[in-house]
């Protein structure tokens, strides 16, 4: 098995989820406020009709060099979240998480996107999405430093990413829970979280 390292909606997330916010780019010195950021996905219309249409079109899912398939899968996994069923164990040296679904429209998407991911590390690939999280582009910055094992259920798949690096280990821990907040409360996780960071950001 190659070194390489795959996340779940993460994409996202991803969910990133990454700790999850809207994605800014370091290497472009850009710096977008929440407000900002939250303008550009939601547009200027009224905050229930913002909801609406982020729920339908999710421009914050499409990336740098994403696929429409991609951007479907994703739309997928957070429109229909609660189809979704995720465990994750937080080992020493990394995590196991098993991502599944009975549905059989969400198994589809959680085996295409890790499918894709896992192509996208092999190449180097960071999708920059938007919404994408911090903690995701931190491991694809350190992949090769990332022991992957996938293995495929019947719902779904399970994936035990490890390393040697501690600080590594740190950053799987953040993302996998990021992931699994995506998982549990969908869009709601990341407006969350950009929020949350947001705030953190003022107060310092």
């Amino acid at each position: 098995m190659n070194k390489l390292t795959i996340s779940l909606l993460g994409i996202i997330l991803v969910i990133g989820a990454i700790s999850g916010t809207w994605y800014v780019s370091h290497k472009h010195g850009s710096e977008h406020t929440y407000a900002e950021m939250h303008q550009k996905h939601h547009g200027s219309k009224g905050m229930h009709q913002q909801h609406q249409h982020d729920e339908v079109n999710m421009p914050g899912l499409i990336g740098r060099d994403t696929s429409e398939q991609e951007v479907n899968d994703l739309k997928t996994l957070f429109q229909k979240h609660a189809h979704i069923t995720r465990e994750v164990t937080y080992l020493e040296n990394g995590i196991m998480t098993s991502t599944e679904s009975s549905n059989p429209e969400v198994k589809a998407a959680i085996v295409r996107h890790v499918s894709m991911m896992i192509g996208r590390f092999e190449a180097g690939r960071n999708p920059k999405v938007m919404i994408q999280s911090p903690t995701l582009d931190a491991l694809f910055d350190v992949n090769e430093q990332i022991d992957t094992q996938i293995e495929s259920s019947a719902t779904g798949v399970m994936v035990t990413q490890t390393s040697k690096n501690n600080d590594v280990v740190a950053l799987l821990h953040k993302h996998a829970t990021e992931v699994s907040e995506m998982s549990a409360k969908g869009m709601r996780a990341v407006h969350e979280r950009m929020a949350n960071n947001e705030q953190m950001k003022h107060n310092h």
